[in-house]
């Protein structure tokens, strides 16, 4: 699906979009401002939350930890260290049957989901809450199904 596309539908779904410094699009989701990332592979979709935790010399090998930590806990996203900041990502594998505004919002709702993961694990706060769960859970079996065939 064409860059346009999405940026249709991101629209349609209420968020002014705005170029950001050649790294995509940004939004405004709750509190987070996110990013669309077109790739040139029309079938991958990207978000992503950009520098959700300032990375230093001392703090560099905690913060690659409570990452690694978070990647194993949520499904679906990834988080990583990109010079002094961690971001977070979402992405998915777009074919022409999938409701491509149900996998915008259950990708946004798993990134935030991820970055308040990310933060308490930081924080050293392991436990997730039962939203989270449900959160990752929902979409976690909404992949599943589509990836089956449903």
């Amino acid at each position: 699906m064409s860059k346009e596309f999405i940026l249709q539908k991101l629209e349609e779904l209420g968020f002014t979009v705005r170029e950001a410094n050649g790294l995509g699009y940004a939004f405004k989701y709750e509190e987070l401002t996110l990013l669309y990332m077109p790739d040139d592979d029309q079938h991958f979709l990207r978000f992503a939350v950009p520098s959700i935790y300032d990375v230093t010399p001392q703090n560099r090998p905690f913060v690659l930890e409570v990452a690694n930590d978070t990647n194993a806990t949520i499904k679906y996203s990834k988080t990583c260290v990109f010079g002094e900041s961690v971001w977070t990502f979402y992405e998915h594998h777009l074919i022409s049957e999938d409701n491509v505004e149900d996998i915008i919002e259950n990708g946004l709702l798993l990134l935030q989901a991820t970055v308040a993961v990310f933060h308490r694990k930081i924080e050293g706060d392991d436990d997730i809450t039962e939203e989270e769960e449900d959160d990752d859970d929902d979409s976690q079996n909404e992949n599943e199904g589509k990836e089956d065939g449903e």
